[in-house]
């Protein structure tokens, strides 16, 4: 197998490896492979690390789930009384 494709494989198993979910023969190349190829690594945790939300993130996913919920709490309420309306 060539440095390219180990570092490609290494790269997709990785979260399993952190996880433990990978089987023992996987683990114990991954955990090579880590030890050999330190670029890897270091290119995996830039990548977490980019991947990480910010507060303000956390702070717009908060509104946004807050508006889900109003918008649908306000169709339900027109949905019934749009419903009784018409059968009164």
């Amino acid at each position: 197998m060539s440095k390219k494709l180990e570092c490609a494989v290494f790269k997709d198993l990785y979260e399993l490896y952190q996880e433990g979910e990978l089987e023992p023969e996987s683990m114990a190349w991954m955990e090579q492979h880590e030890m050999e190829c330190s670029g890897c690594l270091e290119k995996e945790e830039e990548g977490a690390a980019v991947l990480r939300p910010s507060e303000e993130d956390y702070e717009k996913i908060k509104s946004i789930r807050i508006l889900t919920i109003v918008m649908y709490g306000f169709f339900a309420v027109v949905s019934l009384w749009m419903s009784i309306w018409y059968f009164w």
